[in-house]
């Protein structure tokens, strides 16, 4: 399973763009019939489009209920943080997110270590960010 859209904007500020990006079926992990499942890409653009990178990361089973759990507990808080990466273990890319009194900062690399490209960002958001993305990867 992944995003209903093919792209949606998380956050886009002029400077910093953020993307959750739909997986075609057959680059979409196949988890255990019944389980919690979804592939995801995520994009982010610097500069209109100087710098870009783009990673796939699948969240599945408790882990994935759990990660949700968080990404909610912190939105309705205004405070705490949770880190997104690829379960499925195809990337050691990751997303940080940590949020204080309803500031929002998000930092990542996006791209394996172990290939000739990967992208690090960070960027400022606010609750926005947040709440489109629990919505979007809620199954």
């Amino acid at each position: 399973m992944t995003i209903q859209n093919a792209i949606i904007s998380l956050w886009d500020n002029g400077i910093d763009k953020f993307y959750l990006v739909s997986v075609p079926p057959e680059d979409q992990y196949q988890y255990i019939s019944g389980k919690p499942c979804i592939t995801v890409g995520f994009a982010y653009e610097y500069g209109n489009g100087r710098f870009k990178g783009y990673d796939t990361f699948t969240l599945f089973d408790h882990f994935y209920i759990d990660i949700l759990e968080a990404m909610k507990k912190t939105y309705r808080a205004m405070n705490g943080s949770f880190r997104l990466y690829d379960l499925g273990a195809d990337s050691d890319g990751y997303v940080d997110f940590n949020m204080e009194n309803g500031k929002l900062h998000v930092e990542g690399r996006l791209g394996a270590t172990f290939s000739s490209h990967a992208l690090k960002f960070e960027f400022d958001a606010d609750q926005t960010l947040l709440e489109a993305l629990i919505h979007s990867l809620t199954i």
